[in-house]
């Protein structure tokens, strides 16, 4: 009441000043408070009829009515243009009507002319004649809504804008939803751009004449306002973008009168301040009556900004509609930066601080980019400070907004925040902001990186310079090393180091020191330094190896998103990019990891990317043999130096004159390799060898010697250990034994998977260690397994490049069909190691030697492998048996538990690989899918990513296998239960709601599942009919099939059957089931009725013979398993237009189509320390040089957003605001 009070003042006083509306008042309404005229006249001629808004969509009560004049004139020009039918359907992209041509909108829609040229013609049309003019304008705004009515001079002269507007509301035709500023074609949004710039142009040439004739603006803002309020959406969202542009425009209006005011009342003083013999009293006169104008202009702009304000902004900035609601929000904000003397106030402030909790991102996005520019002026800082102390707590939960945009957005404003006031955040409200770094969508992590630099990389230029003990000067980014080190450690997000670096990479130069980095490594503290304990010293080399990583690839790491998509396309279950290897040596690749694999889009950058190579490559080259030494006796630390050479130019080697570099860093490596036993580290040291041996470098030749050198010592040990292990007189081996050949397998292992050691005879002994599981350990076992399988590999290899004969190949066939063999025998080996290694070496190889060998290798027919039944089945048994089980081992640690997880993650990929590559049957996968609810939490993406991939090649079987699989867990019921199922048992409602959440995985295309769908239903009938001749021997009713319940638990998928096909199905079971009567018949009656194309949850939506297309079923049970590929025609797939909607889709639940067998993690939030972070954990890479599966680690059931947006629903007629009482209270008006 105290807004409406306020403006009613202000409205006296102007209309006090107008003798033209002295016989009228301004009240408030006793129900709604909104502005009214009172008198005899209810339409009143005034500049500004409020109108009464009894409700929200109601219509205008009081508008401008044009006075009485002269239209005959009119009348006869526009005679064709008296229309009664109206329509609401504007061309998408047609030509304009003959009527249209020449008309404001014709102009302004087709283009061809400039609207600055449009409003100068129609100004000078409004100068010679009003009424025509106002008529033109009028119509132009109800034609951009795209409304095809015209306003007749007849109505103009007579009818009031409320009536106007009912008119045109009441004969719409609102069958189409389409009107031009939704269109999307280009040219409706060259239309939108035309017609905003149409009004602000219109506006600014009528700045100093016509808006202050009481005619013009009256009568638009009238028709605004009333539009505004229409329930039409065109008209509301046209009418809304007119007045939010046309505000926009009056604003800068008056910052030129006030500017103006300004000058002239400096120019008056200092005229006045003249001496009384030099003063020009013409001139102070003439000062003086022009800044009494310029005030009286001054005073009647705000009038109109206020007026635009009540009546429009503060119900359309609340409407149902985002696109209005947004509009509001983007507007205000330009008011606000540019005329801030006036809206940069609490009284406006609170509207956009409300539409904070708006339930549409988008509108929340305008909200933050219409505070972003007012926090970056310190100007208008303190102007804030109450409205940052009220919705502080508000922007820093948008950071973790559920839309990626919007988050971005809140910690760019909250960094502003930031800049010029340190002391409103809070340490939690960091905390929050500061985890983002490690969150996979890069522009968010970065904007995170932003903050997170303000807050602690800041260098302090007064702090006195350290040195080291040597007296050595430290580089001033010292310090913040040893923060971000600190950091690091303290945020306990280890291993995810590379996110951190690719987040601050743009924003910390100190990252590129790497002399800071060095010398805190080599170099011994000072007087007056702390020396870094071992995990700092730990971390520093993680972070600086990071770097390095980044200097030399330029690329994003795998997993994170560049904006809403991925930064680059990789499908490695590894986060090591294409060459990855796990630490068992399966290296799927070959070539060094770092050089040459950057992904730059433009000269410039790969120019610049070059030079920091160069200069990371400067430094490293000379300290790297020194770090080795220092740190090689830590596997860990090792591991992490040993990355930093295969991002390196080696070429420097020879062109800076660094031999003696070398001869130190091979030396070093070399050292690593016989002192160390740890895979990682003997696979870093390989991968050291395989980028100096290069045949393309200057220095090949000399490491090659080297690597033969080592090669053949390593050989040597192996064979000593061999026959240590392996005695002729008998004896058991003893732990030395064991240790020594352990290691030398281990180091084998590690060099087979990057450097071809066939030319060394190893096969004989491997394979005869890969025999011995009953008598050597089963590390030795596993051991051997890897490397006969790395042999294999190479064996293939240069089957391929050197064109052997075919005693080669059939010699190569000989040793697969060997290797195969003992691997299937270990699958049930109780030695877990052993088994695991043996089932990830069968599903390879299942991959490698397919039939797509053929393909390539033509002329030599090489040796392929096929799985059959029998291979098939005890893959899915070792699943069942280690990989679907209960990890509930209280006394297992939790990392423990995720290295488990994360190991039978890659054990199912495996699998479900061969069955989206067509290895072997889609309906090999069917008893896996009996845990598909039980384990989602743990596999649920990788199941669904399956299931989407192996429909997108076999529809059909994938909807047969999951008919089985329902089947399966049907036959475990039906056994726990001595063969007496009932209906209501726990076991049957498991089974249905399998098959409801199986059934959310087809999707919502009907017409796209219609042959999978048919395909699945007649599987579950031959279930049922397969049994019904044993059933009378079983104790069943005669005739009446033992299984007839499983029925009801095909009937789940009924409603993803067509009408047509629900018909036919139906009249199938009726040649099956002639005399269905009795009790025991009751399944069959409710799959029937789900059949039933009348039944009211029927969802696909297509009825008549247009649409009716006959699939032939089969007239006996023994045909239906043939039914497969020609159910459907060809074209009863496509043409039809409607979607069954099918049913509701859980949020945990509901499938989304995949590109790959992968779902990666779309975490957009890292919530505080203590919350579970989803961070991206690329998977163990699993095939050789074929395509490749990546499985996601984060819980596909937890949500993206951690934020809960209050219950703000601003659909609702009333709805409560956050609470701001120093702030005045909100105008709420009672619809939306």
């Amino acid at each position: 009441m105290a807004a409406s009070m306020d403006v009613n003042l202000q409205m006296d006083q102007y209309h006090a000043r107008h003798p033209h509306v002295a016989g009228s008042s301004l009240s408030s309404h006793p129900n709604t408070g909104h502005l009214q005229h009172e008198g005899a006249n209810s339409r009143l001629p005034s500049q500004f009829g409020i109108p009464s808004q009894a409700h929200h969509f109601g219509h205008v009560h009081d508008s401008y009515v044009n006075p009485a004049s002269s239209v005959q004139q009119m009348l006869m020009q526009q005679q064709m243009q008296h229309q009664r039918s109206v329509s609401f359907a504007p061309q998408a992209a047609g030509t304009l009507s003959d009527e249209d041509e020449h008309t404001l909108y014709g102009a302004i829609r087709s283009g061809r002319v400039a609207p600055q040229t449009v409003v100068d013609d129609w100004i000078e049309q409004y100068k010679t004649n009003r009424e025509p003019a106002m008529l033109e304008l009028i119509q132009f705004f109800i034609s951009c809504s795209g409304c095809k009515g015209k306003v007749t001079p007849e109505m103009y002269s007579r009818l009031s804008h409320t009536d106007i507007i009912r008119r045109m509301t009441e004969e719409f035709d609102e069958e189409s939803g389409e009107y031009p500023l939704i269109q999307s074609s280009p040219i409706w949004k060259r239309f939108r751009s035309n017609f905003v710039e149409f009004i602000q142009v219109l506006i600014r040439q009528c700045q100093y004449s016509i808006i202050y004739d009481q005619c013009m603006i009256d009568q638009v803002i009238s028709l605004l306002t009333g539009l505004t309020d229409s329930q039409v959406r065109a008209f509301r969202h046209t009418s809304t973008l007119a007045a939010m542009k046309m505000m926009t425009a009056l604003v800068d209006v008056a910052l030129n009168v006030s500017i103006n005011r300004d000058n002239t009342q400096r120019q008056y003083e200092a005229e006045r301040s003249k001496m009384q013999n030099r003063r020009a009293s013409d001139r102070l006169e003439v000062l003086m009556q022009r800044r009494q104008e310029l005030e009286e202009n001054m005073d009647e702009v705000k009038n109109m900004l206020i007026y635009i304000f009540k009546g429009i902004f503060v119900h359309r900035y609340r409407d149902s509609q985002a696109e209005i609601r947004a509009i509001c929000m983007q507007e205000i904000g330009v008011w606000m930066r540019r005329y801030p003397a006036m809206f940069l106030d609490d009284s406006y402030l609170k509207y956009v601080g409300w539409t904070l909790y708006d339930r549409i991102g988008d509108v929340r996005l305008q909200c933050l980019r219409a505070l972003q520019p007012l926090y970056e002026d310190p100007a208008l800082i303190n102007n804030l400070e109450l409205f940052t102390s009220r919705f502080k707590s508000r922007l820093v939960d948008m950071t973790l907004d559920k839309e990626t945009e919007v988050a971005v957005q809140a910690v760019k404003l909250v960094s502003c925040i930031l800049k010029h006031s340190d002391s409103v955040l809070e340490d939690k409200d960091c905390e929050n902001i500061y985890e983002l770094v490690y969150c996979t969508h890069r522009p968010l992590a970065q904007a995170a990186a932003e903050f997170l630099t303000l807050k602690l990389f800041e260098v302090d230029s007064h702090a006195p310079p350290t040195r080291t003990r040597k007296g050595k000067k430290r580089s001033e980014n010292t310090p913040l090393i040893r923060d971000l080190v600190q950091f690091f450690i303290e945020s306990e997000l280890h291993e995810h180091a590379t996110y951190l670096i690719d987040s601050l990479w743009d924003q910390c130069q100190m990252l590129r020191d790497w002399e800071a980095m060095l010398d805190l490594l080599l170099e011994e503290p000072g007087r007056g330094e702390t020396a870094m304990d071992a995990n700092e010293e730990t971390s520093l080399i993680e972070i600086m190896v990071c770097c390095v990583r980044q200097a030399a690839s330029g690329e994003s790491p795998v997993g994170r998103q560049a904006g809403g998509h991925h930064s680059h396309s990789n499908t490695n279950m590894q986060t090591g990019g294409a060459n990855a290897q796990d630490a068992s040596g399966r290296g799927r690749g070959g070539g060094p990891a770092g050089p040459g694999s950057s992904s730059v889009s433009s000269t410039r950058e790969a120019r610049a990317l070059t030079e920091e190579r160069h200069r990371m490559t400067e430094a490293m080259i000379t300290a790297l043999p020194a770090l080795l030494s220092k740190y090689g006796e830590s596997p860990e630390r090792a591991t992490n130096l040993l990355a930093i050479p295969t991002y390196m130019e080696m070429e420097l080697y020879t062109t800076g004159r660094h031999e003696r570099h070398l001869d130190l860093l091979l030396q070093g490596v070399q050292e690593i390799v016989e002192r160390h036993t740890d895979p990682h580290a003997l696979l870093a040291c390989a991968r050291v060898y395989e980028s100096l041996c290069l045949d393309e470098l200057s220095i090949a030749a000399k490491c090659q010697t080297v690597r033969g050198t080592l090669l053949d010592h390593l050989v040597d040990l192996y064979r000593d250990a061999f026959l240590n292990y392996f005695n002729d007189q008998g004896e058991e081996p003893d732990q030395d034994d064991e240790f020594h050949i352990v290691a030398a397998l281990k180091r084998i292992n590690a060099f087979y998977s990057c450097h071809d050691l066939s030319g060394l005879d190893l096969w004989d002994s491997l394979i005869r260690i890969a025999q011995s599981g009953n008598d050597a350990s089963g590390d030795v076992v596993a051991q051997a397994i890897c490397c006969c399988y790395h042999a294999l590999l190479w064996n293939l290899k240069r089957l391929q490049e050197s064109e052997m004969d075919k005693t080669e190949s059939n010699k190569l066939r000989r040793q697969l069909n060997l290797y195969m063999d003992i691997c299937i025998g270990y699958l049930d080996h109780s030695h877990k190691r052993l088994a695991s290694e043996s089932f990830f070496s069968i599903c390879d190889l299942l991959v490698v030697f397919s039939r797509n060998l053929c393909d390539h290798m033509p002329n030599l027919h090489p040796p392929i492998y096929v799985a059959d039944r029998d291979l098939e089945l005890k893959l899915t048994n070792y699943l069942e048996q280690r990989v679907f089980i209960d990890d509930d081992d209280e006394e297992e640690d939790e990392s423990a538990k995720f290295e488990s997880l994360h190991e039978r993650r890659k054990q199912l990929s495996s699998f479900f690989k061969l069955v989206v590559f067509n290895m072997i049957p889609v309906r090999a996968a069917a008893p896996l899918y009996k845990y598909y609810i039980r384990s989602f939490n743990d596999f649920g993406d990788i199941m669904k990513s399956t299931l989407a991939k192996a429909r997108e090649h076999h529809r059909v079987n994938t909807a047969r296998m999951i008919a089985h699989c329902l089947e399966l867990c049907y036959l475990q019921v039906e056994a726990a239960s001595n063969n007496h199922v009932e209906r209501g048992s726990e076991g049957i409602q498991a089974v249905k709601e399998l098959a409801r959440r199986l059934n959310l995985s087809f999707g919502l295309d009907l017409i796209k599942i219609r042959e999978s769908m048919v395909a699945l239903h007649l599987e579950g009938i031959q279930f049922c009919v397969s049994r019904a001749a044993s059933t009378a021997a079983s104790g069943h009713p005669p005739g009446v099939p033992s299984n007839l319940l499983f029925l009801e638990v095909v009937s789940e998928f009924s409603n993803k059957l067509l009408r047509p096909d629900k018909k036919n199905i139906s009249e199938h079971i009726r040649r099956l089931f002639p005399n269905p009567v009795g009790a025991e018949w009751s399944s069959l009656h409710a799959y029937c009725s789900s059949l039933d194309p009348d039944a009211a949850d029927n969802t696909s939506g297509i009825d008549g013979p247009n649409h009716t297309t006959n699939i032939t079923l089969p007239s006996n049970s023994n045909s239906l398993s043939a039914q497969s590929n020609a159910l459907v025609p060809t074209s009863a797939r496509i043409g039809y237009g409607s979607r069954g909607r099918g049913k509701r889709l859980r949020d945990s639940d509901s499938s989304l189509p995949a590109s790959d067998i992968s779902v990666n993690p779309q975490s957009t939030s890292i919530a505080v320390k203590k919350r579970r972070v989803n961070l991206p954990n690329a998977s163990k890479n699993l095939s050789g040089n074929v395509s490749h599966v990546t499985t996601a680690e984060a819980n596909p059931s937890r949500s993206t957003s951690p934020v809960e947006i209050p219950p703000n629903n601003l659909d609702c007629a009333s709805h409560h605001k956050p609470s701001m009482e120093p702030l005045s209270t909100p105008v709420h008006s009672s619809n939306q």
